[in-house]
């Protein structure tokens, strides 16, 4: 009934309802069924968006910046418990094939350089594909961080909701799928911090609800070796070579102990793409500590490295890819857009994505 009188009113009252709407989420008085009550019609799109932007303050430019793996920054501040991803986005959106790219990758190119967020965005991404299991067909891209129950709460996933919530304004502008939205988000921003440009293919389909979400555990853990890169890798279907080269996406992104547990950036310039990651595997004589958390990692001056990290140098099969792509950025660029499109596409090969000019 709310939601027909609301569709009902003349764009004044809206405007003024909008308004008052706004006031209640910044005391942190607004329900979650009167957030899902605004995003419920088709015509609110507008409405949505102020209802966003009312409880998401920017980002700090430079004070943390946001990693791929295990970590996000904490510098998004929002009432607690409520997330405008989890209660709106959650209705599945198919991508309309045809919709304004140009536009699109302009939007996200624009967020991604104001809030200093790339690194985050590729996490997101690389955490929806990477639950990919090559001997069922299971898992894979398919947006399946949007509820409140299911992956949202994997532990692997802590502080995603970032990513999630800065995007949902750009999606309710555009008909395109989460896990689309996702997956682009990632190639803008590896562009954007100066990678690759990766080839992209759209019409992958979110699912429906939390109930087709996957078991928890299928993502690598920073305390493991090579044996457990191996595994979480291998059951995807990926080579030692691809190992390494999905590793180098931490050349950007710092980890932050209230997320994952973890401290530090591997890099000196987190916020650009190159191939340091790798030449700090070799060069660096990082030494064990333990994080306040508890979390072992290592550490050379302001640059970490993890288990996981140092396994592609002890390996001696991870380490002959690592010594690869230290001597030759190029090289790790083109593999990198090979492996990461792959990723990407896990369980989608053939069920007819489209090549997107971007």
């Amino acid at each position: 009934m709310l939601r027909a009188q609301y569709t009902s009113m003349d764009q004044g009252r809206k405007s003024d309802l909008l308004a008052k709407v706004s006031i209640a989420i910044s005391v942190g008085c607004l329900t979650i069924g009167a957030i899902a009550f605004f995003g419920a019609s088709s015509n609110t799109h507008l409405g949505l968006a102020a209802a966003r932007n009312a409880i998401r303050p920017a980002i700090v430019g430079g004070a943390s910046m946001l990693a791929p793996r295990g970590c996000a920054s904490s510098v998004v501040r929002r009432s607690p418990g409520l997330s405008m991803f989890s209660s709106v986005s959650a209705q599945t959106q198919k991508t309309d094939l045809k919709l304004d790219w140009t536009g699109l990758k302009s939007d996200l190119a624009s967020m991604i350089k104001e809030k200093q967020c790339g690194p985050i965005m590729i996490r997101l991404s690389w955490h929806d594909a990477g639950t990919y299991c090559k001997a069922d067909n299971s898992g894979g891209a398919r947006g399946a961080q949007r509820f409140e129950d299911g992956e949202s709460k994997h532990g692997a996933n802590a502080g995603l909701d970032v990513a999630r919530d800065l995007l949902a304004e750009i999606q309710a502008k555009y008909p395109i799928s989460a896990a689309d939205l996702w997956a682009f988000a990632s190639l803008v921003a590896t562009e954007v911090m100066g990678g690759p440009k990766i080839a992209f293919r759209a019409g992958r389909d979110d699912i429906p609800d939390h109930t087709q979400c996957v078991e928890e555990g299928r993502l690598p853990d920073g305390d493991k070796g090579s044996d457990h890169l191996r595994s979480v890798f291998g059951r995807m279907g990926f080579s030692d070579k691809d190992i390494v080269v999905l590793s180098g996406a931490h050349t950007v992104g710092k980890c932050h102990a209230d997320r994952s547990g973890f401290d530090g950036a591997w890099t000196e310039m987190p916020l650009q793409w190159d191939n340091a990651y790798f030449k700090n595997l070799l060069s660096k004589d990082y030494k064990s500590e333990t994080t306040a958390q508890g979390n072992p990692q290592y550490r050379d001056g302001d640059v970490i490295a993890l288990e996981t990290d140092l396994a592609l140098t002890t390996d001696p099969e991870f380490r002959k890819y690592t010594e690869l792509f230290a001597n030759d950025l190029g090289e790790f660029n083109k593999a990198y857009a090979e492996t990461y499109q792959k990723l990407q596409e896990l369980g989608w090969e053939s069920k007819g994505l489209t090549e997107i000019a971007w």
